[in-house]
């Protein structure tokens, strides 16, 4: 049995439900999303009449056209490197998808796949567009946030914004780390496409259709994990649990899954992930998630006292086949 790992459990663990879940969240305050007379009408028509810090962010976004069949729904979406963009309406698979900006008009657009935790669609553009610049989230800072409304591929969006201001992290009972937003004085609860915006004019957190703020990077990197992945985050086809003084526990292994493929049976040990040791199930989990799916990866275990070095190949959740 292998000697506990120099961090605490517990820490590891909240560390490891936190990244699985998006780094960093903030709760928002919840309501109807458009102004109204018992509201202060933060509408700007124009670019111009957004605060100065957030027009450059509002300007890099690409309007989306998803079209299937009696219906045509337009949004924002947040443009990444790779030529990607994220946006957290569930696109449907056979859907015709453009994308529009200033300057660049109704140019394919493909649908990359979705990450169901925290609620994005990813796409891929067909034509190079400049990504939009993110910082790490801030605690206890300012920010701009700007939901575009789109209402179609030649009309000019215009822009719900608030002033808020991201409160002290907690950490709830989970080990998730959250962040609390003072109250705004008009809500963008229904505009699950908002982006947060910092005095630097780049994007820290966006909107998720969970009514959550995720920072900006690690949705950044998600979306690459998904694009590469052929739609999927990995799986290597078990359940575990901890195991005392470090590893994973076999507590069943999904029939034609990659560990299935490897001879890893219930009761074995997982130990190391590509030569590093495996401290705990949640460690675990947030590696395969932050791991395209179709790639390899060395695993050790432990079966009835004997340790096993394998290569896997890592599958797709819904694409397990004999």
């Amino acid at each position: 049995m292998r000697p506990h790992s120099t961090i605490p459990r517990t820490i590891a663990g909240g560390m490891a439900i936190l990244l699985v879940v998006g780094g960093i969240v903030l709760m928002v305050n919840r309501g109807a999303g458009t102004p109204n007379g018992n509201l202060p009408a933060h509408l700007a028509t124009t670019l111009s009449s957004l605060p100065a810090s957030a027009r450059a962010a509002a300007k890099g976004t690409v309007d989306l056209t998803i079209t299937t069949p009696g219906h045509v729904v337009h949004v924002s979406a947040l443009v990444l490197s790779h030529d990607l963009a994220v946006t957290t309406v569930a696109i449907p698979v056979n859907a015709l998808i453009t994308g529009s900006t200033a300057t660049k008009v109704n140019f394919p657009v493909t649908l990359k796949g979705r990450d169901s935790v925290m609620g994005f669609s990813i796409v891929h553009l067909s034509v190079p567009i400049a990504a939009l610049k993110l910082d790490p989230m801030p605690a206890s800072t300012s920010v701009v946030a700007v939901a575009p409304i789109v209402r179609g591929s030649t009309k000019t969006p215009e822009y719900d914004w608030s002033m808020t201001t991201l409160g002290d992290p907690l950490i709830n009972a989970q080990g998730v780390v959250r962040y609390l937003a003072t109250k705004s004085d008009t809500s963008l609860s229904s505009y699950v496409d908002a982006i947060a915006v910092d005095a630097s004019g780049h994007v820290v957190a966006v909107l998720s259709s969970r009514h959550f703020w995720y920072a900006a990077q690690f949705v950044a990197e998600v979306a690459v994990v998904v694009a590469t992945g052929h739609g999927c985050h990995a799986q290597l086809g078990v359940v575990g649990k901890d195991e005392q003084g470090g590893g994973v526990l076999v507590k069943s292994v999904v029939r034609y899954s990659a560990a299935a493929h490897a001879n890893v049976a219930v009761g074995d040990v997982l130990t190391t992930w590509n030569g590093k040791e495996i401290d705990n199930w949640n460690q675990l989990v947030s590696t395969l998630y932050l791991t395209p799916a179709y790639t390899s990866a060395k695993l050790s275990f432990v079966h009835k006292s004997t340790v096993h070095h394998v290569n896997v190949t890592l599958g797709c959740p819904s694409k397990l086949v004999p």
